[in-house]
């Protein structure tokens, strides 16, 4: 019984270890833009509009 147990939690490990890791996050809270009736994206005060790697528009603060 001590031998399977070893042999399952072994398996677990292999398999955890192996496993794809975790989506990245972007490292700072990022707000939905605004969009007026054309289309342009404008963000609160002290951000700015940037494209994250998904292609979709998110405001981040700026370093100043």
């Amino acid at each position: 019984m001590r031998l399977k147990s070893f042999t399952a939690c072994a398996i677990a490990l292999v398999l955890a270890a192996c496993s794809e890791p975790a989506e990245p996050t972007l490292g700072y809270i990022t707000f939905e833009p605004e969009y007026d009736k054309f289309g342009t994206a404008t963000c609160p005060a002290n951000t700015e509009p940037t494209i994250v790697e998904a292609g979709r528009t998110v405001c981040k603060p700026t370093t100043s």
